[in-house]
């Protein structure tokens, strides 16, 4: 069997230097996440457990990139081509990825229409399907931010930076303080906190926004005054006792198991400690501050739940306000129409407190 051609065509508004660098960039850090490695380059290879599945025999960027293929550890024969192009369309760049030789391994011709329809066409389908695209969509840009946008936003979030200034008024964070950020993004709330002389540590589940954060936080990394760890905020990788202080913001409403995300909190600050926890409130549903389809995909509590689960937690002590972050916009620099929007919605942000 000669095997079949399986291509897959892309169409987007960049150059082709451009297109190719994200698509490698975004390749790489996709098949990592399952456990694939890449070294793009001209002596660049792709690794499964141990065994090459590709090595680059052409590599001239951004016209076309070109990988000798084995889909079969157990068939040293089954050699196949896997070839990247970028051409010029217009204005726009046409991506096309071609996998030449493909199917040696099938039973029967036919069966690579089976193939083709379960391991291509569904999964294809599936994620561009509300329920599976709504999700994808969701952990890019908010839940486990990754890719090049996040990246690059999340290192400066104008947008929280309200939030930032109304838990850091709240905490006072001074030179003898400790604090905890569970959910830390790019970094910018620790970075900004750190200037009051105290140290710090936080957990994220996100790779790219670990190492956003300590690309941002690298001097106080090599003073010793932070901790960046990737990990669950559900089992915080600290020892009990150590905190004096510790923040969340922007991640309660994605929570699994906010009742042990409390109880963690709880078990690492001091006896003495303080938790500040911003989200929003079930008002703010569908606006800029919670937007489809996060919206969908959020848990939005009333003020006395957050209360009864910081009770519940061991926390003697808790409140709910509804902050005014006007002031904290205008002192973050944000533009006028920004501000105006933090001004008319003064019902939308919650911020418990416990002790």
């Amino acid at each position: 069997m000669e095997g079949g051609t399986v291509s897959v065509t892309l169409e987007v508004e960049a150059g082709p230097a451009a297109a190719f660098e994200a698509l490698v960039d975004e390749l790489g850090a996709s098949l990592g996440r399952i456990g694939i490695e890449f070294s793009p380059g001209p002596d660049g290879r792709i690794l499964e457990s141990g065994f090459e599945v590709g090595r680059v025999v052409t590599w001239d960027p951004p016209g076309r990139a070109l990988l000798r293929w084995r889909a079969a550890e157990w068939d040293e024969d089954d050699v196949t081509e896997l070839e990247l192009r970028c051409e010029s369309a217009g204005e726009a760049t046409r991506m096309t990825l071609e996998h030449r030789g493909f199917g040696h391994q099938f039973w029967a011709e036919d069966e690579i229409v089976g193939w083709f329809a379960d391991q291509v066409a569904t999964p294809f389908l599936a994620r561009s399907a509300p329920r599976m695209y709504g999700n994808w969509l969701t952990d890019r840009a908010a839940r486990r931010p990754y890719g090049g946008f996040a990246r690059t936003s999340y290192r400066d979030p104008t947008h929280h930076r309200p939030s930032f200034g109304a838990v850091l008024a709240t905490l006072r964070p001074e030179a003898d303080d400790v604090l905890l950020e569970i959910g830390f993004g790019g970094g910018a709330f620790l970075e900004q906190a750190l200037r009051s002389g105290c140290r710090a540590a936080a957990v994220d589940h996100s790779s790219d926004m670990v190492r956003v954060a300590r690309e941002l936080n690298a001097d106080a990394i090599a003073d010793g005054r932070l901790e960046i760890a990737q990990g669950d905020a559900a089992k915080l990788p600290f020892e009990d006792d150590r905190f004096t202080c510790a923040a969340m913001m922007q991640v309660f409403f994605f929570l699994p198991d906010p009742a042990a995300v409390l109880a963690e909190c709880r078990r690492v600050l001091r006896p003495d400690g303080r938790l500040a926890v911003f989200t929003v409130s079930e008002e703010a549903r569908g606006s800029p501050a919670s937007p489809e389809p996060m919206a969908s995909r959020s848990r939005f509590y009333t003020d006395e739940e957050l209360v009864q689960l910081a009770r519940e937690a061991g926390f003697a002590e808790a409140h709910v306000s509804r902050p005014d972050l006007e002031p904290f916009a205008r002192e973050a620099g944000l533009p006028e129409d920004v501000v105006a929007f933090f001004a008319a919605d003064q019902r939308a942000g919650q911020l418990l407190v416990a002790h």
